[in-house]
Formats: C-alpha cells, structure tokens, sequence
C-alpha cells in the first residue's frame, strides 16, 4: 500500500449467502469524511465471492489479526 492511497474506514457491513449461485456477498459501510458519524457512513456496492475465496479471506483477516496481537 503506498503512503499517497486514500484509506477509509469500515463502519459497518452487511454480508449473507445467495445460496441458488454458491456465492456469499459484503456491502461495506464506509467513512468517507474526517469526522463523519459511523451511523451516516457511505454504503458501498455489493461485491460477491465464492465459498473458496471467501475462505482465502478469512485466513487472511486471520493472518493480520495474528500479526497484530502478537505486536500488542
């Protein structure tokens, strides 16, 4: 990630399964302004995985979150 990308925080999401396609989707709530209220967050579009990425996500967050513990 370089030091000039945007980063805007994960206020809230929703996420659920379509189960006729085999897909899970994640429409992230996002703050998009210094100081926003995370109730008046920006809501996103829906993005849809299959239940192979879906796991490749979750052992990523898993990852990032050991690495994190470990340094607290």
């Amino acid at each position: 990630m370089s030091d000039n990308e945007s980063i805007y925080p994960i206020a809230n999401w929703d996420m659920g399964p379509i189960e006729e396609h085999g897909l899970i989707v994640f429409r992230p709530h996002f703050i998009s302004e210094p100081g926003q209220a995370a109730e008046d967050a920006e809501v996103s579009r829906y993005y849809a995985m299959t239940l192979p990425q879906a796991k490749e996500l979750k052992m990523a967050l898993e990852n990032a979150i050991g690495m994190l513990e470990r340094k607290q």
